[in-house]
């Protein structure tokens, strides 16, 4: 797999996704009335990208979600940061600043601190801190445990391992995979995905929430690391008027 974007390596166009039958005839995501949704984003904006369709639908159904922010992207851009720029603090801000944007005014975000890049190397951490807050009942978003990126797989299998302990529920959700994948193939497990499919209103919100990410989606300038990471053509994947869902060890619903 190739996770490597620039002007010349954008990973699989929108319009062979658009016209994938795989992706056309998956089931609908059944809907869920949780006790709680802790949603565990590896990097700011994780969680944005890959859930914040079904995030809007709990929020307005008044369930209770809280972001495990397991990193805070820091590594992002490591010449501007070089430079001086508190990339931490930027990128905290500008996930706060999307999850109001999705309507969440006073969003619970619990930062772990993890080093960005580095989370496989912390896993026992990233365990840890899990257990102590996903309880019996609970509903966890977190990165599909084959994603691409090493801090997203990370995330993603610490998830499960604590889920099925615990007795809650885990959904995994797709970021880089959109990049990698081949619509076509069996790249994805398409037996255990699900959609959830959702109006105009909810993917323009998501839409603008996604914007909040300056620093990802435009160029910090000139000297400090080139192209956005994150140009119109990734960023495309994320504007659908649906979301993809995997649920472990064949057992999606």
């Amino acid at each position: 797999m190739e996770l490597v974007v620039d002007g010349e390596r954008t990973g699989t166009p929108e319009a062979l996704w658009a016209t994938s039958r795989q992706l056309r005839l998956l089931p609908q995501l059944e809907t869920v009335r949780p006790r709680r949704v802790m949603i565990v984003a590896p990097h700011p904006d994780d969680e944005i990208l890959g859930a914040a369709g079904l995030m809007l639908s709990l929020l307005v159904r008044g369930i209770p979600l809280e972001i495990i922010a397991v990193s805070d992207g820091e590594a992002s851009h490591p010449l501007a940061v070089q430079q001086g720029l508190d990339l931490r603090s930027v990128r905290q801000g500008e996930t706060v600043q999307a999850l109001r944007r999705l309507g969440w005014s006073a969003p619970a975000v619990t930062r772990l601190g993890l080093p960005d890049g580095q989370i496989s190397q912390n896993i026992e951490t990233l365990v840890a801190s899990l257990r102590a807050r996903v309880r019996l009942g609970d509903l966890c978003l977190a990165p599909w445990w084959h994603d691409g990126h090493p801090d997203h797989d990370a995330c993603g299998n610490a998830t499960l391992s604590v889920t099925e302990s615990v007795g809650a529920q885990c959904l995994g959700y797709l970021v880089w995979a959109w990049h990698w994948a081949d619509p076509r193939g069996r790249d994805l497990p398409w037996s255990d995905c699900r959609r959830f499919d959702f109006d105009r209103r909810t993917a323009a919100r998501k839409r603008w929430a996604t914007g909040a990410f300056v620093s990802q989606t435009r160029p910090l300038g000139p000297d400090r690391d080139g192209d956005a990471l994150l140009p119109p053509a990734v960023m495309r994947r994320f504007w659908r008027q649906y979301e993809v869902f995997v649920h472990p060890g064949g057992r999606a619903r």
